[in-house]
């Protein structure tokens, strides 16, 4: 299915650059590259190798742009259409199809929130799309734990209610197999870490019902690690208290990615130094062009080469550019920053999309992809295989190694540590108390 697209739209670039193909080089890979490309053609078919020059027109560009994501996969790590079904819906799907054109269907059309269906996925060539799991803030300590389940379910259901165009995958292999069958690969992630309630026994829960990746916090400081935002309640610590870092080893045995979105620098610091698998930033961007506490800093980009992780860049105007308006070229710049400061094998995409309400021009919703590409395109300092690498391959190679990093711990025992009563004690007086466990633990 991809090779059958990929030609027909190589066979249209080249109609379009006539008998003047100097901005057009389209190749076939030898055997030696095609095992390079770690198995990406689909089919069997050699897969081509397109490349336009800067001077190349947008047509031309996007056309290359839509054979590269052919090629390879697109990997989006962040999207929160989930809560808006819980929000528009209370989670009941019976009036919802995200097969259908949500453009043309209340109350979506009208929702600056809303840029999100399958036929745009499609449109947009997304392979693989990580589905936010979220309950908010106000719920810590009350019943988080009830609603993080609730929302797993409305994402299983989601999925199940659209079998011919996604299904729910739990590794990369699964990924890659779904890619070559032209189906969108649906994960999920847990946003915001107090939706494990500080316990471990969530944790391991939470991986077994497929969730494969934790944002520790969110706009609030969980008891065990502080979040990038100053708010009314101070943290219980600077950065990542002990049982914190007992956490992040629980999730590294499990297979979980640590996602450090949404954490203060000294959280994330920590994490790099606490994790023993690549650590990602699901959604985020580069302080040093959008100067906000939400953004990552130099340092910490510096730092994601040498633990293997990835930053996928956000879509969000205010992230971008600290103002309501923006543009793909505000995401390129971002993107290069990363590239500059971490390495062009460390940055992915992550846009936030259904989560925020101003999109950069050129970006409005998840059609807009290849558009993002062919943007790029007109940079010669961007090769074809490190556009694939930001696409999806980055991603890929974490997930794997966190995968390995999960084999490779598979000797050790769960974790049976509790968290220090007095690290929740006054803010959680609603629970259930084991006497003589909590007199113990003071």
């Amino acid at each position: 299915m991809h090779s059958m697209v990929m030609v027909a739209t190589v066979l249209t670039l080249v109609r379009e650059l006539g008998c003047d193909a100097s901005p057009l080089h389209v190749r076939a890979f030898p055997q030696a590259d095609q095992q390079q490309q770690g198995g990406l053609q689909a089919g069997g078919s050699s897969p081509l190798h397109v490349r336009v020059s800067p001077q190349a027109t947008h047509r031309q560009r996007l056309l290359a742009a839509q054979v590269l994501l052919n090629q390879s996969p697109l990997i989006d790590g962040h999207n929160d259409l989930a809560w808006n079904v819980r929000m528009f819906l209370h989670n009941k799907l019976h009036s919802f199809n995200l097969s259908s054109d949500l453009t043309q269907d209340k109350p979506w059309k009208t929702s600056p929130f809303s840029h999100t269906d399958l036929p745009r996925l499609k449109r947009g060539q997304v392979a693989a799309q990580f589905w936010s799991v979220y309950v908010p803030c106000e719920s810590q300590y009350l019943n988080t734990v009830q609603l993080l389940l609730e929302q797993i379910d409305v994402v299983k259901r989601m999925i199940a209610a659209n079998p011919r165009d996604t299904v729910l995958v739990r590794s990369s292999a699964g990924i890659m197999e779904e890619f070559g069958r032209g189906r969108v690969a649906s994960l999920m992630g847990v946003e915001g870490g107090h939706g494990l309630a500080s316990s471990m026994g969530v944790v391991r829960a939470v991986y077994d019902l497929g969730v494969r990746y934790v944002t520790l916090t969110h706009k609030c400081h969980t008891p065990w690690a502080e979040c990038s935002e100053t708010g009314p309640q101070p943290s219980n610590y600077h950065g990542l208290t002990p049982y914190g870092q007992e956490l992040v080893r629980e999730m590294n045995r499990v297979g979980l990615m640590v996602d450090v979105s949404h954490a203060s620098p000294s959280t994330a610091r920590d994490v790099l130094r606490a994790s023993r698998a690549p650590v990602i930033f699901s959604h985020s961007a580069a302080r040093a062009l959008c100067d906000i506490e939400r953004n990552v800093p130099d340092d910490v980009l510096s730092s994601l080469a040498a633990n293997g992780g990835i930053l996928m860049v956000s879509f969000y105007n205010d992230f971008l550019t600290c103002s309501e308006a923006a543009s793909i070229q505000d995401v390129v710049a971002h993107i290069n920053h990363v590239r500059t400061m971490a390495g062009v094998d460390y940055v992915g995409l992550g846009a936030g999309y259904d989560g925020v309400n101003r999109t950069p021009q050129g970006l409005e919703d998840v059609s807009r992809y290849p558009e993002l590409f062919a943007e790029l395109l007109k940079d010669p300092t961007w090769s074809l295989q490190d556009l694939k690498k930001l696409a999806g391959l980055n991603l890929l190679r974490v997930l794997r190694r966190v995968e390995q990093v999960r084999e490779e711990l598979s000797g050790e025992r769960p974790s049976e540590e509790i968290i220090p009563i007095h690290d929740i004690d006054s803010r959680w007086p609603c629970r259930y108390r084991f006497a003589s466990l909590d007199h113990a633990r003071t």
